[in-house]
């Protein structure tokens, strides 16, 4: 029997939740369910499938920077935009059968919410997301996180993130782990497109790749430290954009790399440069999940990664990882896998395509609703 889904998010914007929300929207439509998704911003950089019901419920104010002060004006201003979504979504969808609400302060204005069937979605670990005001206010972020966690069933991008979650805040809530889906037929036909990599002056398979944004939890200082302690057969290329991108070009100059180390920038498809890759790294300092390594799996490309906290040690075996801050053993990695790269290709576990994750988020939701009735 076809089932009513809806997912919340604040914009469309062209990152890994909306990302993660449209593959599964796409997946569920396939699926022969009634699809919704509503934002609180008209911006929308993502396209949606044909069949996947769009809406906009914008707020009159505007989000203001990580205040966590469940007492401020803000959380008055959050009761009132959940009573509007509430009431739209009523009027205009009825009662949805699985509400997935993604992004902390979506997860934070549905806690006021009179809905059922809601589950939060939790893209990272909350230790690391909110690492400062644990710090700062200890008590009062763990009371405020308890309140806006605790509010509905949870769901964890991968099983670090679920132990991470409990670890902080207690046994509050019902947790899964639900990891991200991998949309392979996209990410192969996205692959496919250009940009084509002669135009960066890359050969095929004859370069390493890095993909993320110039942020210190992506650890492109240790990535680069450790490379100009290899044997330096390939060149390293990086594609991203942020804050840290000239500090980490000097970091080039001042290790003599730069001229096996190429800037690409941000690409709006970097897919086609990632399958032409001889490697792919990963250097995080912390993931929720590593939408990257899944990427890779399903281009069929070598992949190695720091053993981070949380996603990569679910989705690589051992030999593939190293941990964090060792600079000297990244760097025998690097080389082991640019000498032997075939050893470091991992395939794609089949149970990451969007169908096998959408039926595991319906089957959370059916097991709630039926607990609910049972209380």
């Amino acid at each position: 029997m076809p089932a009513t889904i809806l997912f919340i998010l604040k914009a469309l914007e062209g990152r890994g939740a909306e990302r993660m929300v449209t593959t599964l929207a796409s997946a569920y439509v396939k699926m022969g369910h009634s699809v919704h998704i509503l934002c609180l911003e008209h911006t929308q950089d993502m396209s949606l499938d044909a069949g996947i019901h769009y809406h906009v419920v914008p707020y009159d104010k505007v989000f203001s920077p990580q205040n966590m002060a469940p007492s401020s004006t803000q959380s008055a201003d959050y009761r009132t935009i959940a009573q509007r979504v509430d009431n739209y979504i009523l009027s205009q969808i009825g009662t949805p059968d699985l509400i997935l609400a993604n992004i902390y302060k979506i997860n934070w204005i549905m806690a006021y919410s009179q809905l059922p069937n809601i589950v939060n979605v939790l893209h990272t670990a909350l230790s690391k997301q909110f690492e400062h005001q644990l710090s700062d206010k200890p008590l009062q972020a763990i009371s405020h996180l308890r309140m806006v966690y605790g509010a509905h069933p949870c769901s964890c991008v991968s099983e670090g993130a679920r132990k991470d979650l409990k670890s902080l805040l207690g046994d509050i809530t019902k947790t899964a782990t639900i990891y991200n889906p991998c949309d392979v037929a996209w990410i192969q036909s996205k692959a496919s497109q250009k940009p084509h990599i002669e135009q960066f002056g890359l050969a095929d398979k004859q370069y390493i790749i890095h993909v993320a944004s110039f942020d210190t939890m992506k650890g492109h200082r240790d990535l680069l430290q450790a490379y100009a302690k290899t044997e330096r057969k390939l060149p390293l290329v990086l594609v991203g954009k942020g804050k840290l991108e000239a500090e980490i070009k000097a970091l080039a100059l001042e290790l003599d790399i730069s001229d096996d180390v190429k800037f690409l920038g941000f690409q709006t498809n970097p897919y086609s440069i990632i399958a032409s890759a001889a490697l792919m790294v990963l250097t995080s300092k912390f993931e929720g999940f590593g939408y990257v390594i899944v990427e890779a799996q399903a281009l069929g490309v070598p992949m190695i990664s720091t053993d981070c906290p949380f996603g990569p040690r679910e989705l690589l075996p051992v030999k593939n990882l190293i941990p964090v801050g060792n600079i000297e053993g990244l760097a025998i990695l690097i080389d082991q896998a640019v000498d032997d790269l075939t050893n470091y290709i991992v395939p794609l576990n089949q149970q990451l395509l969007p169908n096998h994750i959408a039926q595991q988020y319906l089957e959370f939701g059916v097991a709630l609703n039926s607990s609910v009735k049972n209380d």
